[in-house]
């Protein structure tokens, strides 16, 4: 837009411009002053005047007559070239017209691109902060009218006080030391007072007429940082979900072995020994086929709660699957892990289940095993862990059994 506007200038100059400056003036002009200076001699030379007095009488006016004639050859001379002028200047009339017609209409277009587009909020701050132009995306975003907007100074309108004097530092430096403003995210203000998240970038820019202009492209990031803050709560409880038992709300199988497989990663760099416990409820079955399923899923509720107040804080219950539980026990070797066994052994056996008035007698066979070395791997701690249980449970069960 602004090489159509300099050629626009470019025709206005040449337009209010001397016939002089068109192209061949200066040559046709030194053809009629040649001409005119031929006709003088040929005058002279052949006593036209002379003549001419002589026919007429006229001896007393041969230099009027002299002048005469060199003037009417001047004006032919003249008119003809004032002509041609007028022509040149009449074409570069309709080509400057033309030109002029084809940039309104650009112009015209560009701002309706300018001010309709969507999404996308544009508007001009001037050296005295005040709004220059407003597009109808601002007028969504910041719920201010176009007419109500412009000439208002910027920070009055819908820069928050907590960014009040910054921004304000901002435009001064760009214009007056040329300092860049950085893109970025930062708060707006609306019209009803709401914060907006906002990314903001700032451009400096040279009219046509060397005048420095500042605009401000913005896109409202509030929805998407709420969508964003959403999804990530979504993404925790999912990641929450996918690690919990839904029925006991402890650990589930996942959870626990992923929480081994990082123990064990320690354990090559610390040979910090850890142990784990597993637990059976014995003849769960026979709970589920008397009672029921709802009663069986009270009774693990209830267990789990058990086992929950009389473990360390640092060590972890799982759910494994079914009536089995998983314990570990950090920072702990097999020998360690008895008391805590035989504690949740001694409470699961003399813990009063009731569900709807029928007192229900419960027990467990556990297993132990620790890992304290390299050659391991945590499907080997399980299945030791659960020979131990399967042994405690061949011996008569309601015992502990550590795997030697």
């Amino acid at each position: 837009m602004e090489v159509k506007i300099a050629k626009q200038q470019k025709f206005k100059k040449s337009l209010t411009g001397s016939f002089l400056t068109k192209k061949n003036a200066p040559l046709e002009l030194f053809l009629i002053i040649c001409i005119t200076i031929i006709v003088f001699i040929l005058l002279k030379f052949f006593h036209v005047s002379d003549h001419m007095m002589g026919s007429y009488g006229f001896f007393n006016y041969k230099l009027v007559i002299e002048l005469l004639i060199i003037f009417f050859v001047i004006t032919i001379g003249l008119i003809i070239f004032t002509n041609r002028r007028f022509k040149e200047y009449k074409e570069d009339l309709d080509e400057w017209m033309n030109l002029d017609f084809k940039l309104h209409q650009y112009e015209k277009k560009f701002e309706n691109i300018v001010y309709n587009v969507p999404g996308i909020a544009i508007y001009g701050v001037g050296k005295d902060h005040s709004i220059t132009y407003w597009n109808r995306a601002c007028e969504k975003m910041f719920g201010f009218k176009n007419n109500k907007a412009i000439g208002r100074k910027i920070e009055d309108l819908i820069v928050p006080n907590s960014n009040f004097e910054k921004f304000k530092k901002n435009i001064d430096r760009c214009y007056e030391s040329n300092i860049e403003i950085h893109p970025g995210e930062t708060e707006y203000l609306h019209k009803n007072k709401n914060i907006l998240n906002v990314l903001t970038s700032f451009h400096k820019h040279e009219n046509v007429f060397g005048y420095q202009e500042l605009y401000n492209l913005s896109v409202d990031m509030t929805e998407l940082k709420k969508t964003k803050k959403e999804l990530k709560k979504s993404n925790t409880k999912l990641h929450t979900l996918a690690r919990t038992d839904s029925l006991t709300q402890l650990p589930n199988r996942r959870a626990i072995l992923e929480k081994l497989d990082y123990e064990k990663l320690k354990f090559e760099r610390s040979k910090e020994v850890f142990t784990i416990a597993m637990i059976d409820l014995d003849r769960f079955k026979d709970i589920n086929d008397k009672y029921g399923h709802e009663c069986g899923d009270f009774v693990l509720k209830q267990i789990s709660n058990l086992m929950l107040d009389l473990v360390r804080k640092q060590d972890v219950v799982g759910r494994y699957g079914g009536e089995e539980f998983i314990l570990f026990l950090p920072q702990t070797n097999a020998k360690g892990a008895l008391h805590v066994t035989k504690l949740i052994l001694q409470q699961i056996a003399k813990f009063p289940i009731t569900y709807k008035n029928e007192e229900i007698s419960l027990t467990a066979t556990i297993g132990v095993s620790d890992y304290k070395n390299d050659e391991m791997t945590v499907s080997d701690l399980i299945k030791n862990a659960d020979k131990a249980m399967y042994k405690g449970k061949s011996q008569g069960k309601n015992k502990v059994v550590v795997l030697k």
